[in-house]
């Protein structure tokens, strides 16, 4: 017999959940399976119906959006049924650059893959709270930072201490995503596409790696931008075999005049 997944509940005990719209399923006809994530667990949940223009349950299915789904918890062993909901916040701003939704939907792509975890759900709300807000440069340090948690989580996180080759501390020029981290200048090889990097980019990079949630304003002070989210994306990829489609169109919406900084760029 199939084990009960434990569902959670509000503090009266009712089937009730609050949690992230990461996407949403077409699941036979005009029904839909929603996938949900809470600070410590993705869940699956079977909204029938809705994907119907008329739904009363439709707007729980919109993007970028935060709800609470109250559930029947008897209908599947691994799957919550819909009754109703509410929508706590749709950071509908998302939806309004290409470049930003496209972003979104690879985090939220990750997160199913690799799973979520209280920072990582922190930092996704983060990226659509501040493009709600319209501060689009920290937004992209949130979503860099769900990069690199999910790097942490899959073990493939760049060594940011010293070169990776020699082990010295010192004249680190930039970084070879074949060797796995920080590369000195007499160790730099572009032939096997090892990336140069300024002396910001390293020092954001570190940090981004290093340092804690409670210390993320000395991260303020930097410039986070598209090209330097798709590095950690293309140092991703490469390092876990894991393909994204939406990666491959995110880099055409990248700006002409900044090349993003990437293995395959690199290479060519």
């Amino acid at each position: 017999m199939a084990q009960q997944m434990q569902f959670p509940v509000s503090k009266e005990g009712e089937p009730k959940v609050e949690g992230l719209v990461l996407s949403v399923m077409d699941y036979e006809e005009r029904n839909g399976i929603l996938h949900l994530a809470t600070p410590d667990q993705i869940y699956s949940v079977y909204a029938r119906g809705i994907l119907q223009p008329t739904s009363k349950n439709k707007r729980l299915a919109m993007p970028f959006s935060r709800v609470t789904l109250n559930y029947d918890p008897k209908y599947s062993h691994n799957m919550m049924y819909l009754i109703n909901g509410s929508v706590d916040q749709n950071y509908w701003k998302v939806g309004e650059s290409l470049e930003m939704q496209t972003v979104s939907s690879i985090l939220a792509a990750l997160i199913e893959s690799y799973g979520i975890d209280p920072e990582l759900y922190q930092d996704l709300e983060a990226f659509w709270s501040l493009l709600q807000q319209g501060n689009s440069n920290l937004a992209l340090l949130h979503a860099c930072r769900v990069v690199t948690g999910i790097l942490k989580k899959t073990g493939t996180i760049m060594d940011v201490d010293e070169c990776v080759v020699c082990r010295k501390k010192t004249r680190i020029a930039g970084v070879s995503v074949e060797n796995g981290g920080f590369v000195c200048l007499e160790h730099f090889d572009p032939q096997i596409g090892d990336l140069l990097f300024s002396k910001d980019d390293l020092l954001k990079l570190r940090g981004l790696v290093k340092i804690k949630p409670d210390q993320l304003e000395v991260l303020y002070s930097f410039s986070w931008d598209l090209p330097f989210l798709v590095f950690l994306l293309d140092w991703l990829v490469y390092h876990n075999d894991h393909h994204l489609k939406s990666l491959d169109f995110l880099k055409t919406l990248l700006p002409a005049k900044k090349a993003a900084l990437s293995k395959e760029k690199v290479a060519k």
